[in-house]
């Protein structure tokens, strides 16, 4: 029997007395609409342009065998967070930085250009000495004609070397990636981008063992197992579970720990961390699913954070959110990355089918709040997410995709087709996703085959390399309107995801931008091959419905990193 321990935790709120609640708001047609609170609005604007600087480390731990780090300086001229830059023509002045670390002997001096971001500044590690408590960092920075100072601090963790054979894994701050050992191999870190499904464990999982080997060969490198909220204990027959983790570790499928149901009891979640954080095959946390969606306590996510951190720092903690803008600050506090749980296909979103209401901001739930029930609204919710993390003044949250691969339920009429799932898991990555786990496995033979054939692209290394190894910039289009296009640049190479949106075919004539100096298609990872290069960029005419093409154009020198900034 578990021992509940709900320190802390908020009463329930938001919802009159016996009224059912989804995303704050009323949804059986026996209760009333009211209005549901929670919503994040822009900040006021100020009237002077204001400095916003921030100082973050790359990585959220570096190791002991770690021999340097990286600060990442932004500088960036705002009119909603910083202090008053108070003087003319303050784009593109200079800035004297100074970094100090508490406890250390650690001073950087340098210089950065006011209006920028993501400044990388490295130093040595060697004095900073491991230990589970963070230093503290302080940055001071001067204009160059020294009339004003500006400050901002952070936080920097070296942790200890682990002595109970578990994993580490690290969440890059720049590029939103993770990256992990292989301890199998040698201790060199390499980057992972997920790409795989929630799967059901006493559905499938718990039945044979075989099962494991049966989906980690169908290409996929991490596995997110859902609990069996039939047991006692609301999550898994642990003497069962072990094996799979045992089978996990022997052959290198990564495990993303779900808590679905018991994230809110901390005895619950001391007892789970303290029993599988030593395993080689610990990828991350999961706690609340859709707590915002359920309307759980408020701090609750973030109450349990704070548990695993001071349980297991050698993992992130991830959960899922599921409305477009129902107390994201409080719900996303509690986690290093954020999935969203965006369905859009086969879906009326105007009216409730399940309960015979309508559907607005303030009343009825459709299974997509909020949306339109297109394509877009996956990419829309990414987009304000990233605006959200804007408002509030905060460094960039780590956000993954779970595209929908399930139908013939509750609000949805069918499953989707394959083409639809690729274009669903290429817009969440095309908008900056660092991850996707897809709703849910076992699915249909069509979608298991397409995804299959997806996971040998997207969970290579070479994609891997773009993705988490360069900003997600979006490129213009001409010729076709629903047409969405994202790069990625490393070197002279530029990796480009290529989305037709609109289900009928096209015949027009397209063009997508790219910097001067493009000189060959290098490789097709996905698609038909027959985009070509012009004085322009990428031409073709014609195409397919909901058509997916992922390729690799080479150009004739490294691109300049400015072309992009001027593009954004």
């Amino acid at each position: 029997m578990w021992l509940f321990l709900f320190l802390g935790l908020a009463a329930a709120f938001n919802n009159p007395p016996g009224v059912d609640i989804w995303c704050g708001k009323a949804y059986q047609s026996t209760n009333a609409s009211f209005e549901p609170g929670g919503w994040l609005d822009s900040p006021a604007r100020s009237a002077v342009p204001l400095l916003d600087l921030k100082v973050r480390p790359r990585m959220n731990l570096y190791a002991p065998g770690d021999d340097k780090g990286s600060f990442i300086v932004d500088a960036e001229i705002s009119y909603i967070h910083g202090e008053p830059l108070e003087t003319e023509g303050h784009g593109c002045q200079g800035l004297h930085i100074e970094i100090s670390v508490e406890g250390a002997q650690l001073h950087l001096k340098h210089s950065v250009t006011v209006n920028t971001s993501s400044n990388e500044l490295e130093f040595p590690l060697q004095g900073l000495a491991p230990r589970f408590e963070p230093y503290r960092v302080n940055l001071k920075a001067n204009r160059q004609d020294g009339s004003r100072v500006y400050t901002a601090t952070t936080e920097l963790y070296r942790l200890p070397e682990r002595t109970d054979g578990g994993s580490i894994t690290k969440l890059d701050s720049l590029y939103g990636g993770l990256l992990v050992q292989d301890s199998t191999k040698d201790s060199s870190w390499s980057s992972l981008l997920p790409y795989s499904y929630y799967v059901s464990w006493d559905g499938w999982l718990e039945k044979s063992l075989s099962n494991v080997q049966r989906f980690k060969d169908q290409g996929y490198n991490i596995i997110h197992v859902v609990p069996n909220a039939g047991l006692a204990n609301e999550a898994f027959n642990f003497t069962e579970f072990d094996t799979f983790l045992d089978k996990c570790d022997e052959i290198g499928l990564w495990v993303m720990y779900d808590m679905r149901w018991t994230y809110q009891n901390l005895s619950s979640v001391r007892y789970q961390v303290d029993l599988l954080k030593t395993h080689k095959s610990m990828l991350l946390w999961y706690t609340g699913d859709e707590p915002d969606g359920h309307g759980d306590p408020l701090n609750a996510t973030k109450i349990t954070y704070d548990l695993i951190k001071s349980l297991d720092p050698w993992h992130p903690v991830s959960l899922c959110l599921n409305c477009y803008n129902f107390y994201y600050e409080e719900y996303s506090s509690g986690a290093d990355i954020v999935l969203s749980d965006v369905y859009p296909i086969a879906v009326n979103t105007s009216w409730s089918t399940v309960y015979d209401t309508v559907c607005n901001t303030t009343y009825g739930c459709c299974g997509c709040d909020d949306c339109h029930g297109d394509m877009e609204d996956i990419s829309t919710r990414l987009d304000i997410w990233t605006e959200y993390q804007s408002w509030l003044g905060r460094g960039p949250k780590t956000f993954w995709g779970v595209p929908m691969a399930f139908g013939n339920q509750s609000y949805w009429t069918r499953f989707p087709t394959a083409a639809e799932e690729v274009t669903m898991t290429m817009l969440n990555l095309n908008h900056n996703a660092k991850g996707i786990v897809m709703w849910d496995y076992p699915t249909s033979s069509e979608l298991s085959n397409i995804t299959s054939k997806l996971s040998r692209v997207l969970a290579s290394d070479e994609v891997a390399r773009f993705l988490l190894g360069a900003s997600t910039v979006p490129l213009s289009v001409t010729g076709h309107s629903k047409m969405d296009v994202s790069g990625w640049k490393v070197g002279n190479r530029m990796l480009i995801s290529i989305l037709s949106l609109q289900t009928p075919s096209w015949s027009s004539s397209v063009s997508i931008e790219l910097p001067a100096g493009a000189c060959a298609v290098k490789e097709v990872l996905w698609g038909s091959g027959e985009w070509e290069l012009d004085a322009g960029g990428l031409v073709k005419k014609g195409g397919h419905a909901l058509e997916t093409d992922i390729i690799v154009v080479e150009f004739d020198r490294a691109i300049p990193l400015d072309h992009f900034e001027t593009t954004e």
